[in-house]
């Protein structure tokens, strides 16, 4: 069976889903697991980063160095503010793919896909996913990094190095989790893909959680 290291990054501006954790894990039924959780407190240089994106980069890093170490098969990044399904971990290693993630809605927008392709790699310009696209397995040029799995072994050779913030590529915003994954590719050529069949709530403070496609639950009474 597959070891898997779960890695949660925890900064303060996400500090309305703080709760979530240790129950986001505890859902998990895979069996071979573990979980690093990297805050601020534990890792005060989390503190001196500019932005939550440059933050995460930066936790994501150590739960890598981490997941080396202890000699684990595959590293599932679990955003803090995520409610996984209980068997993501299964649905994510059945793809017997390096480099997988799971189907994640924007916060405040359950119609809105984190995800998409490119129209060409020179110029990065996106294309969102479409609901009609994702079917089966589909190979994408970026995805969510809110659940995202990773089989380790790409880490020998792709890394963090490089990304500065949201104005990484100039003139557009890019998230780490995208800037990683456009790294995988120059270095390896893999492109990930999408498990159709596994989604997630992402909670927001608005006091919504919203999951693909149209799903709204209320988790915070006013």
């Amino acid at each position: 069976m597959d070891s898997v290291l779960v890695v949660i990054v925890y900064t303060h501006h996400k500090n309305y889903a703080r709760f979530l954790f240790p129950k986001i894990y505890d859902l998990l039924t895979y069996k071979n697991k573990g979980y690093v959780f990297i805050s601020e407190k534990n890792y005060p240089e989390l503190l001196r980063l500019n932005t939550g994106e440059e933050r995460a980069a930066y936790g994501r890093n150590i739960g890598i160095q981490m997941g080396r170490k202890e000699n684990v098969d595959y590293i599932l990044f679990l955003d803090i503010d995520t409610e996984p399904e209980p068997d993501t971990i299964e649905k994510l290693l059945a793809v017997k793919y390096p480099l997988v993630g799971a189907m994640h809605a924007a916060r405040g927008n359950s119609w809105h896909l984190i995800g998409h392709n490119y129209t060409n790699r020179k110029s990065k310009n996106r294309i969102w996913l479409k609901k009609s696209e994702m079917v089966g397995f589909p190979d994408v040029d970026g995805i969510s990094g809110g659940v995202l799995l990773v089989q380790k072994g790409i880490f020998n050779r792709v890394d963090y190095k490089g990304y500065i913030g949201p104005d990484t590529i100039p003139l557009r915003y890019t998230a780490d989790d995208e800037y990683l994954q456009i790294k995988i590719y120059e270095s390896l050529k893999i492109r990930p893909k999408a498990a159709t069949n596994c989604r997630s709530w992402h909670y927001s403070d608005d006091g919504r959680a919203y999951r693909v496609w149209g799903e709204v639950k209320q988790w915070r009474e006013y």
